[in-house]
């Protein structure tokens, strides 16, 4: 089976970016080793991808901009054939991914501390704006509360959604996890959410693979909070909060947690840490669900925004934006990441979505 992957580039002078677009490789399952095939050039920082249902189309977010662009799929070679572009009526796209029934691309807006649903057309481009789901606080002049992912749990039924504050830590958001239903008949309906201690700049999240855990990653406070998450209703209850940093970082430059995954088979958990540059990695106890840390290994790079694991979870991958550069990890039986002494280089990564 082909099996590619696609690394969305930032692309800006006011990002300081030296990236060039979307680029495509091709992945060879046995070794994990890529091979570059192209670059969909021309793009305004294409910072967040995801495919339709069906992975015949890729949508990218343009971060900073108010715009997504949508991309046919070559079958022979999976290069991305450009569509094209909707303005979103909201700014600062960071996050997207298909609604259940593939007939919306639903987008966290974090600059307009919104999320949109854009209709899909039949042949894969992007409609209009059907519905937009602004998050309390931000009709105040310093907003509050930013939108920073849009996840579905595993069954599909609920549309989890990260929320920042500003980037004062004195203004956090008035809502840090919130959790939707979306349907195309009537769009978003918030059904629950939940904020307090340590839940006020929310970036991203993981779900176990039982569908019963949620781990969510603070990006300010260096920490992930894990959450029983009840399938009946939606809600979710904290139960632990884990450090990603060791307590002898004494960093005094500005220290961000980053990305967040978890192994196939719910064992491990894993997150980067920007400014300190690591991985921290996790060992999850199959019956409580609790973390416990098991070390850290330097991200072999600079600002660790992205990371993600293979389909198999064999190996880890490391999007090291500062550095221009992809580091690869084996994923060991223990959990322990092991550096392969291999990176593909590119500038400015900020986003890996496999194929396959």
């Amino acid at each position: 089976m082909k099996r590619f992957a696609y690394v969305g580039c930032r692309t800006t002078r006011e990002r300081n970016a030296r990236g060039n677009g979307i680029e495509l490789y091709k992945v060879n399952d046995r070794t994990g080793e890529w091979s570059h095939l192209g670059t969909v050039g021309g793009l305004e920082n294409p910072s967040y991808l995801a495919f339709d249902k069906d992975h015949k189309y890729l949508y990218s977010a343009h971060g900073d901009t108010t715009e997504a662009s949508a991309f046919r799929l070559n079958p022979e070679n999976g290069m991305p054939v450009y569509l094209n572009t909707v303005q979103l009526g909201g700014s600062n796209p960071v996050y997207l991914v298909p609604d259940p029934s593939n007939q919306y691309i639903l987008i966290a807006c974090l600059g307009s501390g919104s999320i949109v649903a854009v209709r899909r057309e039949v042949d894969g481009s992007l409609g209009s704006v059907d519905y937009q789901y602004v998050f309390p606080g931000n009709e105040e002049p310093q907003k509050m509360t930013c939108p920073h992912q849009v996840y579905y749990d595993l069954s599909e039924k609920y549309l989890v959604v990260s929320l920042k504050g500003t980037k004062k830590t004195t203004i956090p958001a008035k809502e840090g996890l919130a959790v939707f239903k979306f349907t195309p008949e009537g769009g978003f309906e918030e059904i629950y959410s939940i904020s307090g201690r340590n839940f006020d700049h929310c970036r991203h999240v993981a779900i176990h693979p039982n569908n019963k855990v949620v781990y969510q990653i603070n990006e300010l406070h260096s920490c992930v909070i894990s959450l029983y998450l009840d399938n009946a209703t939606g809600h979710m209850t904290p139960f632990q909060i884990s450090q990603t940093l060791p307590d002898n970082c004494v960093e005094t430059k500005s220290l961000l947690a980053g990305g967040i995954c978890i192994t196939k088979d719910g064992r491990y958990l894993y997150a980067s840490n920007r400014g300190h540059d690591s991985i921290a990695m996790f060992r999850i106890d199959q019956e409580t669900f609790q973390l416990t840390n098991i070390g850290w290994v330097p991200s072999m790079g600079s600002c660790p925004r992205f990371i993600c694991l293979d389909p198999g979870s064999r190996f880890l991958y490391v999007a090291n934006e500062q550095s221009d550069l992809i580091a690869e990890f084996e994923v060991t039986r223990s959990g322990i990441l092991k550096y392969r002494n291999y990176t593909v280089k590119t500038g400015s990564p900020v986003c890996i979505l496999f194929s396959g």
